[in-house]
């Protein structure tokens, strides 16, 4: 009896015998293995991706969640979410926006109560439209409102209901694609806390916002309420800005002084009136939603006209330039992949000149 190892028994004499490419091609392919020299795109000059930059109408979002929530209720459904599937993604795994980033609308109507869970990826949430909604995260109950960002950290309990009057629907950004792809994900279903009955209006009031492109921060604030944010961007509002993005600022984490998540960052940026930004592109991926005004983005070239509530991906390596032509300002809210890029010692940018 030959030797047996882990591959299979002794094959010395069969790999002797190859006497051509094909034979050593055919025999690789049979025990597991694969020449590099045969692989295409092993090692490219730039990153490559399938995924596309896209835009999800809001006009066509909004109407679809709320035939979903004439159809389903959150109790079957446990999330009514609508997932924002780049059309260049055709695997069968979980939806994304970007390589790494999952984006989706969720509703939620009154006296409904989705349950709580809890899972590997970080999830954030910028508020649309309605009030009268929460969320609970690791016990503590915060009110939702429309323009709140919102975290939640990985493996926290999270939940959400609505006690008001009328539909309540959020952005939802979360690192899922990522975690998946590494084979990270768990989640549980049983065994949260139990909830507090005080409403934390503070519980938000854990970040602030800084001028993105300034070495130390000149204006901070420690909400993230909507109006707050724009009271520190309208501060800002007669600098000189970000060529590339006009007046940006990022939602801060006090307790670490970096971003929001770990593996996720978030802004918000004014677009002031007859701004044109220059282009640039990042090894990360940006998911945009536009808060207010219109205007459009030049994405590797191609014109995308957006309004308020529409959502647009920049897929990795994706040139882009926001332009608002109108004499009102334009908001745009934005979460990216950038920490993790970063931390992994990837993150590369080139800037038109």
């Amino acid at each position: 009896m030959g030797i047996m190892t882990a591959t299979g028994p002794d094959t010395g004499a069969s790999i002797a015998a190859i006497g051509s490419l094909d034979e050593l091609y055919a025999f690789l392919s049979d025990h597991a293995y694969e020449a590099l020299w045969t692989m295409e795109n092993a090692l490219t000059r730039q990153p490559v991706t399938t995924m596309r930059p896209y835009i999800w109408r809001y006009r066509q979002v909004r109407d679809l969640i709320m035939r979903a929530g004439d159809l389903i209720s959150v109790a079957e459904a446990d999330r009514r979410v609508l997932a924002f599937r780049n059309p260049g993604f055709s695997g069968r795994e979980l939806a994304r926006a970007t390589d790494t980033l999952w984006a989706a609308v969720q509703m939620v109507l009154p006296g409904e109560a989705a349950p709580p869970h809890r899972h590997t990826p970080s999830a954030l949430r910028f508020i649309i439209e309605g009030e009268g909604a929460y969320t609970i995260v690791d016990g503590a109950r915060v009110q939702m409102e429309a323009g709140d960002f919102l975290i939640t950290p990985n493996w926290s309990w999270h939940e959400h209901g609505h006690d008001g009057a009328g539909a309540v629907i959020w952005l939802d950004g979360l690192d899922s694609p990522m975690v998946s792809t590494l084979r990270q994900m768990f989640a549980e279903f049983e065994g949260a806390p139990q909830s507090k009955t005080h409403v934390y209006s503070d519980v938000l009031r854990s970040g602030y916002v800084e001028p993105s492109w300034m070495d130390r921060a000149v204006f901070s604030t420690l909400v993230w309420k909507l109006d707050d944010t724009l009271r520190a961007i309208e501060e800002l509002r007669g600098e000189q800005g970000d060529p590339y993005d006009d007046v940006i600022v990022e939602y801060r984490n006090p307790q670490t002084g970096g971003p929001a998540l770990p593996t996720m960052s978030a802004f918000m940026q004014l677009l002031r009136p007859g701004a044109k930004t220059w282009a640039h592109r990042q090894t990360s991926s940006t998911v945009y939603h536009v808060v207010r005004g219109t205007g459009y983005s030049v994405l590797d070239g191609q014109r995308f006209e957006w309004e308020p509530g529409d959502t647009f991906a920049v897929p990795t390596w994706v040139s882009h330039a926001h332009a608002n032509p109108t004499s009102g300002d334009a908001l745009l809210f934005s979460f990216s992949d950038e920490p993790a890029v970063r931390a992994l010692g990837l993150y590369r940018e080139q800037k038109a000149a």
